[in-house]
């Protein structure tokens, strides 16, 4: 008898979000296990209709795709998850980002039967609103397993459910290096190349490499900042940089066409900067996956340490953990990374190797 596992994920590609492409390598590497079917339920925001199409044919697996339409979406996907609990007979449904783990309800009235597993990423936890944080506390104790990527992940849960759930497991990140491809070797501005892929924002961490540039400066003249993902903030750090006089050392480059084409940033650029900072509201990295694709083109990584991303880097040697509000620490991570960069570029790709998507999926299905 085949098991069955749909899996419920708030993003989901052709779409940007780490979220979402954790639950694509996941279901993508499930898929190909013989007797194990897999099933995805997921919007399609942040992308065209046609992008959709043609990425949902070539998935192997079937994926079920959320409508959004202003004022009633939530109702239709909580409608077209009921017709699809009702209507297929799922041994496992797993849940992984925000709106999925409220979904448990549904799934307790009307798939019973199912084995219930929810993988949590970090921001989602600790949600600033009291009652919907209160209410996601309790979503996340009615799954039978719960899944966090990393220890720092784990920890934000609150102590009554560390102390009696008897279910709880730590599997990192993975990495899909099936689209590694070097097409094209980028002329990025500056030496060294400083790097940081993911939503302009504040939980990512840009502000604190924009506050230390003055710095760098001094040490580095012709250094260059180039920032790539979706432009949430970028007006505030413009007006940032602006007020430290460091505006022509930054670039900023919008949102990339498709996931591959970041392999080309990753491979042209020096240090890999992820000074990602928690935030008051709840928001946190969690991991930080782009740590590692940095790390698969040799790339070494200056991370935040007191975050989900002390996990994705080996310090000083797939790159250097500092305090990202210490300009000194930053400064000198730096330098740890440019004059060890053959060595950081060997212990980087090792590293990377460790998290490759076909071994991380051998703890999920063990929990099938």
């Amino acid at each position: 008898m085949k098991n069955k596992v749909l899996i419920i994920s708030s993003e989901f590609p052709p779409g940007p979000g780490g979220i979402g492409h954790h639950a694509w390598f996941l279901a993508k590497e499930l898929s190909l296990i013989e007797n194990l079917e897999i099933e995805v339920i997921c919007p399609k925001d942040y992308s065209s209709e046609e992008k959709v199409l043609i990425f949902d044919r070539k998935a192997n697996f079937v994926i079920h795709r959320f409508e959004r339409i202003k004022g009633i979406t939530q109702i239709i996907r909580v409608l077209k998850l009921i017709k699809l609990l009702k209507s297929r007979n799922y041994t496992h449904v797993w849940s992984t980002g925000k709106f999925a783990l409220w979904m448990i309800w549904i799934q307790k009235l009307y798939s019973k039967k199912s084995k219930t597993l929810c993988i949590i990423h970090g921001s989602e936890v600790n949600l600033s609103n009291s009652f919907l944080r209160r209410f996601t506390h309790l979503s996340i104790k009615q799954f039978q397993t719960i899944v966090a990527v990393s220890n720092f992940t784990k920890s934000l849960l609150p102590g009554w459910i560390l102390r009696t759930h008897n279910n709880l497991h730590v599997i990192p990140n993975g990495l899909d290096k099936s689209d590694y491809i070097v097409s094209n070797r980028l002329r990025l501005a500056g030496s060294p190349v400083l790097l940081t892929v993911g939503h302009v924002s504040p939980r990512k961490g840009q502000h604190r490499l924009i506050k230390a540039l003055p710095k760098i400066i001094q040490k580095y003249p012709d250094v260059h900042y180039h920032i790539v993902g979706r432009a949430i903030d970028r007006e505030k750090l413009e007006l940032l940089s602006e007020d430290l006089g460091v505006k022509k050392y930054i670039t900023f480059h919008g949102s990339v066409v498709e996931h591959k084409s970041l392999w080309d940033y990753y491979s042209s650029s020096d240090i890999f900067v992820l000074l990602s900072e928690n935030q008051r509201n709840g928001d946190v990295e969690g991991f930080g996956i782009v740590a590692l694709e940095a790390n698969a083109c040799g790339t070494p990584v200056l991370g935040a340490k007191y975050c989900g991303v002390e996990e994705a880097v080996s310090h000083l040697k797939s790159g250097c953990l500092v305090n990202g509000d210490d300009v000194n620490e930053i400064l000198e991570g730096i330098e740890f990374c440019l004059k060890n960069k053959q060595f950081l570029h060997d212990k980087s790709l090792e590293w990377s190797e460790r998290f490759n998507w076909s071994k991380i999926s051998v703890y999920f299905e063990g929990l099938i």
